[in-house]
C-alpha cells in the first residue's frame, strides 16, 4: 500500500528525469546546432544562387584521400526569371572532391502542395558548375519551397553514397 508521501516521492523523481531527459536533448541539438554553424563557410551570392553553407560528410572509401569527406555545397535561395525554362543557377562540384566524388543535382519544386522534379543533372566532376539549365516547366512568378538534392558518386566505380537534400527558397520573378 503506497502512502502520500512514497506517491510524492516518486512523483518528484519523474520530474527530475524529465528534466534531465529535456535538458539532454537540448544539448545533443544545441551541439549539432553548433557543429553545421561553425563548419558552415558563407561564400555570398553568385549568378542566381546563394551559397550560404559547405558542409563536410564523411562517408569513407578506398582511396587514399578516403579520410575526407564528401563536400556539399549549400543553397540558401534561388533566383531565376518566370516563365522561362532556360534559367542561370549555379550548381558545383567543389574541388575538395578532386579524384573522390562527382556529384549530380536534382531540383525539385513544391507546386499545388506536391514536390514535382524540374530538372536533374548528369555527372559533375569536382570544380566543375552547372550554370544553364533547363525545366521541365516554367514558374509563374512567385515564391516557392524547393529542394535540392545532391548525390554524390565515388569516382572508382560510381557506387552512389550518402545523399544531401538542401531546403532552399526560390523566387521567380
Amino acid at each position: 500500500m503506497n502512502t502520500d508521501g512514497e506517491d510524492k516521492k516518486r512523483e518528484k523523481t519523474v520530474k527530475i528525469v524529465i528534466i534531465l531527459l529535456l535538458m539532454l536533448t537540448v544539448f545533443v541539438l544545441g551541439g549539432l546546432a553548433g557543429h553545421f554553424l561553425i563548419s558552415g563557410r558563407e561564400t555570398g551570392f553568385i549568378g542566381g544562387v546563394e551559397f550560404n553553407v559547405e558542409t563536410d560528410q564523411s562517408v569513407g572509401g578506398d582511396s587514399e584521400k578516403s579520410h575526407q569527406g564528401v563536400t556539399i555545397p549549400g543553397v540558401a535561395a534561388l533566383v531565376i526569371p518566370s516563365d522561362e525554362t532556360e534559367v542561370s543557377v549555379n550548381f558545383f562540384n567543389p574541388e575538395e572532391n578532386d579524384g573522390l566524388y562527382y556529384l549530380t543535382f536534382e531540383l525539385k519544386v513544391e507546386i499545388d502542395g506536391s514536390y514535382r522534379t524540374l530538372y536533374t543533372s548528369s555527372l559533375v566532376e569536382a570544380g566543375k558548375r552547372i550554370e544553364k539549365i533547363s525545366l521541365s516547366t516554367a514558374l509563374k512568378k512567385g515564391e516557392y519551397n524547393a529542394v535540392i538534392h545532391i548525390q554524390p558518386y565515388r569516382t572508382d566505380g560510381l557506387t552512389p553514397t550518402n545523399n544531401a537534400d538542401i531546403v532552399a527558397r526560390l523566387t521567380a520573378e
